[in-house]
């Protein structure tokens, strides 16, 4: 039996399936992987043991299973077990061909080079997480793309690139077709009327043709869209826009952050709070970083509770490593690949890495009167260290969520 781009990632006492050709995951006890590793043995469905079947059924549904033989390398899964790391991504480009008004982006204004792309890969050797996000700036601009993509491949890796899409073209789209790109996250502030405004005149048709190329050449497209109030009412429009008209795999939707070029320069971008609470209510923008699961996790752990630094990090081009990308805004690296391997730097950090290691909730003395804690835990901590000055702050943009003034 074939199972298609799937890999195993140990992280403690879980194992996780991963189909890197989507976000798609789920988590195997040991009993769940020796049946699916005997289902991946045999050479048809009959041959399958009702347990087995049960897993290929599963898989199968999500378009991972199939019954072509496929290569003996194919049948095996490989198996990533280095770290707890899960996630990386990378300032791949600190350079960007727009000039958008609402950017948060502590860009580097470099390209990531060869010295310290090398470097990222001999720590994604030694520390085996499964996705890659490559981001900018804008990647396009960066000539050792094509390097980066057929290296994450080779590493059975899940990648997502986050473009604007206005330099892709058909070769783009096949370099992403053929790599095994899983997403090209595109944004799109939406219609021309206002997304022209933002990003620059003209940049609405050129996003819009780079979108039709990946999805001419199969490449999964998911819409990024900021929200204003001036464009609040036209959520519904947008989203069948993107889906039907561009044919997006889908669409997600944020309001502008208060941080970088955005802060206090964004005159006319802003989503009121009322705006906010209300389309944070109907589901239309995302918490995030605020979610259920990870907070059942947390009972009685000390661990910035969305794991950065830990099962996520952040490189940027000039090869400073950070828990996430906001961290990269505040200024505090966690090391850096000149001085030391990638590998070093983050088992150095899981263990006594300041806030992502050993976190304080009780310290959380405003958000803990809150009648949202429970859902919320205060919202992010780094977006709380920029936006209101210290870790143990409210986080200003979760409270506007919850519409707590």
């Amino acid at each position: 039996m074939l199972i298609k781009n799937c890999v195993l990632k140990h992280v403690g006492n879980d194992i996780w399936l991963h189909h890197t050709a989507s976000s798609y995951k789920v988590r195997m006890n040991a009993e769940a992987v020796g049946v699916l590793e005997s289902m991946a043995a045999r050479g048809t469905a009959a041959e399958m043991t009702e347990k087995e079947r049960y897993i290929y059924d599963k898989l199968a549904a999500n378009g991972i299973a199939g019954e072509a033989g496929g290569r003996p390398d194919e049948r095996r899964l490989p198996v990533k077990r280095g770290s707890p790391l899960e996630s990386l991504e990378l300032e791949f480009s600190g350079r960007c061909n727009l000039t958008c008004a609402h950017c948060f982006s502590a860009l580097s204004q470099k390209n990531m080079g060869q010295e310290t792309l090398d470097r990222v890969f001999a720590g994604i050797d030694a520390l085996e997480p499964v996705t890659l996000l490559i981001n900018g700036g804008e990647p396009l601009v960066n000539p050792l793309l094509p390097d980066a993509l057929k290296k994450a491949r080779a590493r059975h890796m899940r990648v997502n690139v986050m473009t604007n899409a206005t330099l892709a073209d058909e070769r783009t789209a096949a370099l992403f077709a053929g790599t095994g790109v899983a997403k090209a996250v595109v944004s799109l502030d939406f219609f021309e009327d206002t997304h022209d405004i933002i990003r620059g005149a003209g940049t609405f048709k050129q996003a819009v043709r780079g979108i039709k190329h990946f999805v001419a050449a199969k490449v999964p497209v998911l819409i990024t869209a900021m929200v204003q109030d001036s464009t609040a009412g036209r959520v519904e429009d947008f989203q069948r826009f993107c889906l039907g008209e561009l044919g997006a795999s889908g669409v997600r939707f944020s309001a502008i952050m208060p941080i970088g070029k955005a802060k206090g320069s964004a005159a006319g971008l802003e989503l009121s709070a009322a705006g906010l609470k209300d389309l944070f209510t109907r589901g239309v923008v995302s918490g995030g970083d605020e979610n259920e699961e990870a907070f059942t996790r947390l009972a009685g752990s000390r661990n910035f509770y969305c794991n950065a630094g830990i099962g996520q990090c952040y490189i940027s081009a000039d090869g400073k490593v950070y828990a996430c990308h906001y961290f990269q805004n505040i200024g505090e690296t966690m090391g850096d690949l000149a001085d030391k391997p990638l590998e070093a730097i983050h088992r150095a950090y899981a263990v006594s890495g300041a806030i992502a290691a050993d976190y304080g909730w009780e310290k959380l003395r405003k958000c803990k009167a809150c009648g949202h804690f429970a859902r919320c835990k205060g919202g992010c901590r780094a977006r709380a260290k920029i936006l209101s000055g210290g870790w143990y702050d409210p986080d200003a943009f979760s409270c506007g969520m919850y519409g707590v003034e």
